[in-house]
């Protein structure tokens, strides 16, 4: 019989993947876990927001090739591709316990009545909750344990994020208890659903989809207190070619709705709240390895969706194509991984996410198509890189900005405005930009 093992994806929201081997971040259990596992220098994330992310790491589909290419309420079709489905259909009993955002989380919505949109995609059950700010307005699980805990816990949830949408920028813990705080119930519920699992005579695929580290700054203790403020780096500055760049480009436009809507830009709390989530996480991360059964026949990879800029040029959140925004976390453990599998400069979250169904279906170690380019899309936009150069297209393929991470990794200088442009392989990247293009375009 062809040997299937189990699988266990684990996924973070929002977990900028260029901050993961910081030596001041203390996440010791997913270091020790990125010690043994495979994973490449750079991963990139399809697109830098949430809805077309998650769109194209579940259907293998680019966010342009979906019609989704920015935040919006969008509906996957029943029949969308899924690596999940291709799981079930090749025998794996297939799960998740976490959030999803493959349907619009408006107000008045009940997750658990689009059950039927999950099992079509492939999933044989679902415990599905929202983002920290959807739950203010949708019904799941969660919800239900709140108001059982005590009936007026869902509107004080609603009065204090509404406290925080008005102020971007204020950090405090939350006002949920611990076990009801949406990653640690996430990690509860998994735990459980670890255990009936082991008892299955089949193999299982177990996605675990933390909210989390996602704003709102609501860190709890013990864990808002894990690092010291003065450990962690100061935001980058804001490039001054930005103010440059045409009037209707992605990055502009942040720029200027953030320059309007901050009025003071002092990120210390926010980076130190983001950090001391990232150890909560780590936390509940360890709980599950602890938990794991049959450990030895169960391979564990672990994503995030996209990262989070937290002040660097004056922004927050995503939605624009540096560094922070775009670099998405990959790393891949196997007990039977070839210890000389290369590792790559770059690849895309989506191409790695479909290698490692791959792989487990053709019985084979990790394989993942070494392109030379990785490719991520917001708006009419298009980043193109390499791990080494960066460059970004309007939806004609003109040049609107590039930099270069070895050289400059905080991104202050465009390489556009040089005289001297040898150093930048703009031609090549130009011509990896058109054949995306083409490609998108002609397949379906």
């Amino acid at each position: 019989m062809t040997y299937q093992p189990n699988w266990l994806l684990v996924s973070f929201d929002q977990w900028r993947g260029d901050w993961f081997q910081q030596p001041w971040l203390q996440i010791p259990h997913l270091k020790r876990f990125a010690s043994k596992a495979w994973q490449p220098n750079s991963c990139i994330t399809a697109s830098p927001q949430c809805v077309p992310a998650r769109a194209s790491w579940l259907t293998g589909l680019w966010p342009s090739q979906i019609g989704v290419t920015r935040n919006c309420d969008h509906k996957l079709p029943h029949d969308s591709p899924s690596f999940v489905r291709r799981l079930q259909e090749n025998g794996w009993y297939t799960s998740l316990v976490g959030k999803t955002h493959w349907h619009p989380h408006s107000r008045g919505v009940d997750l658990r009545d689009s059950s039927l949109l999950l099992k079509d995609l492939g999933f044989d059950e679902c415990i599905e909750v929202a983002g920290p700010k959807a739950l203010c307005e949708v019904s799941c699980d969660l919800t239900d344990d709140w108001i059982a805990y005590q009936p007026s816990l869902l509107d004080l949830y609603r009065l204090d994020l509404r406290e925080r949408h008005n102020n971007k920028l204020l950090v405090k813990p939350s006002i949920l208890p611990i076990h009801l705080y949406p990653d640690i119930w996430i990690a509860n519920k998994s735990i459980s659903q670890l255990t009936q699992l082991s008892k299955l005579s089949q193999p299982w695929f177990l996605w675990v989809s933390f909210p989390g580290p996602h704003e709102p700054w609501d860190t709890p203790e013990p864990w808002s207190f894990i690092h010291q403020e003065n450990q962690i780096p100061s935001a980058a500055a804001c490039p001054g070619w930005v103010y440059s760049q045409p009037k209707h480009s992605e990055y502009y436009l942040r720029q200027k709705e953030w320059d309007h809507e901050l009025a003071y830009h002092n990120f210390t709390e926010v980076r130190f709240d983001y950090a001391n989530h990232m150890a909560l996480l780590d936390s509940q991360f360890g709980r599950l390895l602890d938990a794991l059964p049959q450990s030895d026949q169960t391979v564990i990879s672990v994503v995030s969706d996209h990262g989070e800029l937290l002040g660097d040029s004056n922004l927050l959140y995503k939605g624009c194509f540096l560094e922070g925004a775009v670099r998405s976390l990959a790393l891949h453990h196997s007990h039977c991984l070839s210890p000389v599998l290369p590792r790559p400069a770059v690849i895309g979250l989506t191409n790695f996410l479909h290698s490692v169904c791959s792989s487990l279906i053709d019985c084979r170690d990790l394989s993942v198509d070494f392109n030379h380019f990785a490719f991520s899309e917001f708006g009419s936009e298009l980043l193109v890189t390499d791990g080494n150069y960066k460059l970004t297209v309007d939806a004609t393929n003109n040049p609107l900005w590039a930099t270069s991470l070895v050289a400059d990794p905080l991104e202050q200088i465009n390489q556009l405005d040089s005289n001297d442009l040898t150093s930048f392989p703009l031609a090549e990247f130009l011509s990896a930009a058109a054949a995306h293009r083409t490609y998108c375009a002609d397949t379906p």
